[in-house]
């Protein structure tokens, strides 16, 4: 399987509501003002920006950002959210519906963000080490990449490789308009010397009328390794300047469930 086909998030135009109330986490964006430190005006890239959680605080800030995301819904939620808080917000974001495995990235950028956790929406390390090449690319002489993620060490975790039908961390969200969704999982396969997994994913939509339907999609990812992004950083062109386990700017070490790197292109 070497992508995934189907966009997961646009199975359900809600969704983008429910991604909203979950992810509302603001520490990495307080790390990324902290690493711009006086910086002006600069020009920000951020692939898999969603519904602009990190793209848009940095928006007030007087930056101008290019988002590129494949879903459409979270596209719409965050230029509702830039154009209620102002036009001069709005102004200054640019929001892309591309697939950046497949799209060619704009060029010229002060910084690109590859926040969130979005090397697990992709199935490949070959898509992965892709991303950072793009951004490389994307990036001004001197630009700079903050790449921020979870990891994962050695073998596909023993988690991971668990049989039978099972709920995840978000079991389950009513909407406003009142409707029930609940999300289900079931492996269907794994490599575990490759770290790769696969899994058949359902969301059930359970409306107050009593009316009830089920999407379901395939999905693949490869839990990425701290080693395999400093590799890829290195390979690209990039200078490691800062590598944190957290986003207090703590130093890495293996006992850190994140992975984050402050990287300048040469």
């Amino acid at each position: 399987m070497s992508k995934n086909e189907i966009n997961w998030y646009d199975l359900d135009s809600r969704i983008a509501v429910w991604y909203d109330q979950t992810e509302c986490q603001i520490d990495d964006i307080v790390q990324i003002r902290r690493l711009i430190g006086g910086r002006k005006n600069l020009r920000i890239l951020e692939p898999f920006c969603g519904t602009g959680r990190i793209l848009i605080p940095l928006a007030q800030d007087w930056h101008e950002l290019v988002g590129i995301d494949k879903s459409k819904s979270f596209l719409d939620r965050a230029r509702h959210k830039a154009r209620a808080l102002s036009p001069d917000i709005a102004d200054r974001v640019t929001l892309i519906e591309a697939d950046v495995t497949e799209y060619v990235w704009p060029k010229d950028f002060d910084l690109v963000i590859l926040g969130g956790n979005c090397f697990y929406e992709l199935a490949t390390c070959e898509e992965q080490e892709g991303c950072i090449a793009s951004a490389a690319s994307s990036l001004k002489p001197g630009g700079y990449l903050y790449y921020d993620s979870d990891h994962m060490e050695g073998e596909l975790a023993e988690a991971w490789r668990q049989p039978g039908r099972h709920s995840g961390i978000i079991r389950s969200w009513t909407s406003p308009d009142g409707t029930l969704f609940e999300w289900e999982s079931e492996t269907i396969w794994f490599d575990g010397p490759k770290r790769l997994w696969r899994a058949k994913r359902w969301v059930t939509a359970a409306s107050p009328d009593g009316t009830t339907t089920t999407r379901e999609a395939v999905q693949q990812k490869h839990p990425i390794s701290t080693w395999e992004v400093s590799d890829w950083l290195e390979k690209h062109g990039f200078v490691i300047e800062k590598h944190f386990g957290n986003r207090d700017d703590a130093p890495y070490d293996d006992s850190f469930g994140r992975t984050t790197f402050w990287a300048r292109k040469n």
